[in-house]
């Protein structure tokens, strides 16, 4: 399809205005054939913008015929073989559930279309019509579900024959027919352009752009990533300058790092650059080159060794973290050590250790060939083409280096993973007809051992017969060859991923950067892909959950909260139907009857298993409309990426995914330090008794199982992402046979579908990107406007600016608190904004220039005088009798002869003339006030680092003064329990009647007998004295003194204390010695202490001795009292 123009109008840049010309020159032919004018805005609320769009008015289209165009059928291939669900886009309505847990802070307000939004009826009938009436090209749905391009040559009824690239004409129902794009928007950079939003012009416009090697593209704020299976030079030094200094706009990761650097700086917010896509799709090559960039930015502020340590770090990642798939070469893996499908790899390093480890280490390690651990042999891929191992070995040493990891913690990561490979050569014999068995004793138990740091009997017994600790006695139990096998693996895997979750500890901590750090960072996320394998099993449905949550935030950031904030601003705003997963992760997440709350109470029974756990799912799970029961212990789940089918053989063991306490013991006895490490932070939880009551690794239920840690991880992931600002990159797998310039329709519109980039096109052309709150918005462009009775509140301001600018009324819109600008709005206020600053600094140039020049003025004539001065001075005359220089000058070009005579004058005057004292003295002066200046910088420059010393010293005093101020509390509250406890004894002492305590004084209970003969009554007075009472009284007066004492000095020392920090560090450095004064408080401190301590002892000696004394009265009146009674 050619659009032609008249060359009059090819200058003319718009494409409305090149339409426009060819509209007037076809009124006059058929006036009533004119398609469907398209709306500025949706007219109401409650309609979607067709996805079939109309043409501008008056569009016609003139051009001989061409060759058509279609989509390759690449590879035609059937939905089930990818595992995959073809749906159309469409609103899961779901209800909010409360038993159904988030990871988000506060719940979303419904987002789903209510019942009266319905969508409108699309006038895609009319677009049609008017295609067919003129004959376009347009896209026609073949019965295989492929589109293809073609022309319309007839109509009958609802059918169509359309003439395709081959040739052949085919009958087509008018519903299966949609508008193609013109030629002018083929292969834009963003899907936003496009006139007609469809899915075959999507696809053919991506198409268009990977053929061509741009393997970028942009579907709004989302950016498109299409892997090319080889190397495209779009990257380098050369085009991370291009993208720092602005010079372009096409879509690229550097595009999208270079945003959330610049938006991390200028707002402070955190930022996140999130990577989704299945696997072999190009996330992790993708998340290389961000950080590529972003390590490039940051070799400014903090070096460039340390932005080469933080490329280093991807090469340990990928040889611990990543492996060879039957998708991809290099994915991302989920602790799979000890089982491999046909086809893969297990982990990297393990290969890279084996081709590429010295000869020493390789002596040390006792290290054979991959071929010979089953661990890496049992897939029958033990290479990957075109990659090196031995020599990514050395990259690994070299990367460890850099991140500084020492060369002790690097030999014992490697005899870790030595240590691993021989575990899987471990084997086992029977020992009787119940299919005990036994370790083998062979090299691997040996080797193992040695690697470990353990003995091979220990080993032997921990593989082998585990004790079982029941409630009061523990017994010792053999094992089945496959509890045995199960047991030895989980070894293993428990030792690998503790020696990743160290390297990775190591890693931070090396990239901890200091001073350099602000507070603010940009997260990278490159996780799991989607996976579906002929059998998936607990792995595959946990990395398939965390993708459905992490599809969950971006449906929530670029379609949830997008509509929810124009909502609630009262934003007239059209609804865009996208595909949520919320029933998905209902079926995951849902209490007390989702999959993981049912997967880990089953870990309860006793006599669980496969079959008793797919029948339970399949009981409690069949009203969730995602799940669907399937034969024996099998189920599946309609992700949003496809259908997957579980078996959930092996889910039981995987949840509860933890070692028997006597794994723990073995390690922990261990003499490698780092398995010492590994344990010492999980033993803990296994110090109570353990009840297996029927298999050998059942634990306490109350421990957390796999999944429900995996979820807690999860969530906690979307928590740091829930506080950043998100940039979204999806990447595109175009072909599943890897290989370049091969581009599958199907699998291409499926990921497409997966990863909503048609909605995220629609809300960005229906929405709008650009929100700013009335007072940024006012305070922004608020002084572009130059009348004076200006409005004073931000919204009244804000409308006068769009209104000052002509902004059209469907361009924006005015919320409660924001503006709503379509995109390209902001930009135009930018650019006026720009040119009235560039005219305020134009107009502030001229005038400091003005001001500058007449400052110089004024100094040339005071120089002139002092000249003139001078001269008179030198030839005698007076100084007001002296021309200044520009009258001499004047009255030597007047009179030449006069200044001949002058001349004649003054050489017989002096031969040689000095510079004019007055002049002189000046230059002087200038020297003198310029040495000055740098002597009172130099100054300056010892007092600021005198201050700051200073100030560092005060800091460390005042961590002092806390730090005493802490000891001296607790040694308040010492002395105050001594005192409280004297008082109590004392109290007790004088108390009548109360029971004898030994450490207490006892009242002494005086009867008339004793009263008489132990004191006499004085005349008038009411209380009996005798020599104990006193004392007594002494003694109580003696505590109360003392308490009273203690919270004087406890007040006192306190105010002192509150001093010494209270003084600012703005007083002078000489007259203030803060350690000085510490030292003598201190001293004060426990001079006083010491003294009461004695006082104290000494007052508690005298209770002592008057408790002594009555309780020996006390006795002797007993005694005495029986005695009388006896006579």
């Amino acid at each position: 399809m050619m659009v032609s123009a008249s060359p009059s109008m090819i200058a003319r840049s718009s494409l409305e205005e090149m339409l426009d010309s060819l509209r007037r020159r076809d009124e006059g032919e058929k006036p009533k054939e004119l398609p469907p004018a398209l709306p500025a805005r949706p007219p109401s609320r409650a309609r979607l913008p067709s996805a079939r769009r109309s043409l501008p008015n008056n569009f016609r289209v003139e051009g001989a015929e061409r060759s058509l165009e279609c989509l390759p059928s690449m590879n035609k291939r059937k939905d089930g073989d990818l595992g995959f669900k073809t749906s159309n886009f469409g609103v899961k309505k779901t209800e909010n559930d409360q038993n159904v847990e988030s990871p988000y802070g506060r719940s979303l307000k419904d987002c789903r279309m209510k019942p009266e939004q319905k969508i409108a009826k699309s006038d895609c009938d009319d677009n049609i019509g008017y295609f067919i009436k003129k004959k376009l090209h347009v896209w026609c749905r073949l019965p295989g579900g492929l589109w293809e391009l073609g022309t319309i040559q007839s109509t009958s009824g609802d059918a169509a024959l359309v003439s395709v690239s081959s040739g052949n004409v085919i009958k087509v129902c008018r519903v299966d027919l949609l508008p193609a794009n013109p030629n002018v928007l083929e292969g834009v950079d963003d899907l936003i352009q496009l006139s007609y939003l469809n899915e075959p012009s999507v696809l053919y416009n991506l198409q268009c752009r990977y053929s061509q090697d741009m393997i970028y593209s942009k579907a709004g704020p989302v950016l498109i990533a299409i892997n090319p299976f080889k190397d495209v030079q779009i990257y380098g030094e050369d085009f991370v300058t291009t993208y720092r200094r602005k010079l372009t706009d096409k879509p690229h990761v550097y595009a999208v790092a270079d945003a959330a650097y610049d938006e991390m700086m200028a707002d402070d917010v955190n930022q996140s650059i999130i990577i989704s896509g299945e696997s072999g799709a190009g996330k992790t090559e993708t998340a290389k080159v961000a950080m590529q960039y972003l390590a490039d930015l940051g070799s400014g502020s903090c070096g460039t060794e340390h932005a080469n340590a933080i490329l280093q770090t991807n090469c340990i990642l990928e040889a611990f973290g990543n492996a060879k798939t039957c998708r991809n070469h290099n994915a991302s893996r989920f602790s799979r050590v000890t089982q491999l499908q046909n086809g893969e790899r297990s982990y990297h390093v393990f290969y890279q250790l084996c081709a590429g480890a010295p000869s020493t280490l390789k002596e040390r390690l006792n290290l054979k060939r991959a071929s010979e651990y089953k661990y890496l042999n049992q897939s029958d891929c033990l290479e990957i083409d075109g990659v090196d191992d031995a020599r990514k070995f050395h990259m690994l040493m070299e990367a460890l280096d850099v991140v500084r990891v020492c060369k002790e913690d690097q030999e014992h990561a490697f005899s870790l993973l030595a240590a691993v490979l021989w575990l899987g050569n471990i084997s086992f014999q029977s020992i009787d007809n119940e299919n005990h068995v036994e370790v083998l004793a062979d090299e691997a138990v040996t080797i193992a051992a040695m690697l470990m740091g353990c003995s091979s009997q220990e080993l032997i017994l921990s593989l082998s017969t585990p004790e079982i600790h029941g409630s009061k006695d523990s017994i010792v139990k053999r094992l089945t060859l496959r509890q045995a096998v199960d047991a030895r693996d989980a070894l293993a895997k428990f030792i690998y991923v503790s020696l990743f979750d160290w390297l990775v500890e190591q890693i931070n901590k090396s990239l901890a950067v200091g001073k350099c750090r602000t507070g603010r960072s940009i997260s990278i996320l490159d996780i799991h892909g989607f996976e579906s394998f002929q059998k998936n099993s607990f792995e595959q449905m946990c990395i398939n959950y965390a993708n459905e949550r992490l599809q969950q935030h971006f449906n929530r950031h670029l379609f949830k909260l997008e509509q929810e904030e124009c909502e609630l601003d009262g934003v007239d705003w059209t609804k865009v139907d996208f595909q949520d997963n919320r029933e998905c992760l209902n079926l995951f997440e849902k209490k007390p009857f989702g999959l993981l709350s049912l997967l880990d109470e089953e870990l309860n029974f006793p006599k669980a298993n496969d079959l008793t756990l797919a029948n339970k799912f399949k009981q409690h799970l069949n009203a969730n409309s995602c799940f669907k029961a399937e034969k024996a212990s099998s189920f599946s789940i309609c992700h949003l990426a496809g259908e997957v089918l579980y078996d959930t053989s092996g889910f039981l063991d995987k949840n509860r995914d933890k070692l028997p306490s006597i794994f723990f013991q073995l390690l922990s006895s261990c003499s490698c330090r780092l398995l010492q490490l590994f344990t010492s932070k999980e033993f803990k939880q296994f110090q109570k008794p353990e009840n297996y009551s029927c298999q050998m690794n059942a634990l306490d239920p109350s421990k957390s199982s796999a999944g429900i840690e995996f979820k807690g991880q999860l969530f906690k992931l979307m928590h740091q992402l829930e506080s950043s600002k998100p940039h979204f990159i999806s990447c595109i797998k175009p072909n599943s046979k890897q290989l370049p310039g091969m581009y599958e329709v199907n699998l291409v519109l499926q990921q497409l579908r997966c990863c909503g980039v048609l909605e995220v096109v629609r809300i960005s052309r229906s929405g709008y990107p650009t929100r700013m709150t009335h007072q940024e918005f006012a305070g922004r462009y608020g002084f572009l406007l130059l009348e004076d009775d200006l409005p004073q509140d931000p919204l009244s301001l804000s409308i006068a600016i769009l209104k000052r600018f002509s902004v059209l009324p469907e361009m924006y819109q005015i919320g409660y608190t924001k503006v709503f600008l379509r995109t390209g709005q902001i930009a135009s206020l930018e650019d006026k904004r720009k040119k009235v600053l560039r005219g305020i600094i134009g107009v502030q140039k001229y005038f400091r220039g003005h001001r500058a020049r007449c400052h110089f003025d004024q100094l040339k004539e005071g120089v002139a005088k002092i000249q003139s001065n001078g001269l008179c001075e030198n030839t005698g005359r007076k100084p007001g009798a002296c021309e200044t220089v520009d009258e001499r000058q004047n009255l030597k070009r007047s009179h030449p002869e006069n200044g001949k005579a002058k001349r004649k004058a003054g050489r017989k005057m002096s031969e040689v003339k000095d510079l004019p004292s007055d002049l002189a003295e000046l230059q002087r002066r200038v020297l003198q006030a310029e040495a000055t200046l740098v002597r009172k910088e130099e100054e300056n420059a010892e007092l600021q680092e005198q201050l700051q010393q200073f100030e560092t010293r005060w800091s460390e005093y005042e961590s002092k003064m806390k730090s005493m101020q802490d000891v001296w509390q607790k040694q308040m509250v010492s002395l105050q329990t001594s005192l409280a406890a004297a008082r109590k004894s004392l109290g007790s002492a004088n108390t009548a009647g109360q029971p004898v305590t030994l450490g207490s004084v006892s009242s002494a209970r005086y009867d008339s007998e004793e009263a008489t003969s132990m004191g006499s009554r004085t005349p008038g007075a009411s209380t009996p004295l005798n020599g104990a009472g006193r004392e007594a009284n002494g003694s109580s007066n003696a505590v109360s003194n003392l308490l009273k004492e203690f919270e004087q000095r406890r007040q006192i020392f306190d105010d002192d204390a509150k001093a010494l920090v209270e003084v600012k560090p703005g007083q002078s450095a000489a007259n203030m010695n803060p350690e000085e004064d510490l030292r003598k408080l201190k001293h004060r401190f426990e001079s006083w202490k010491k003294e009461y301590k004695a006082r104290l002892r000494e007052t508690k000696t005298k209770l002592h001795k008057i408790w002594h004394s009555e309780e020996e009265k006390r006795r002797r009146k007993w005694w005495g009292k029986i005695g009388s009674r006896a006579l």
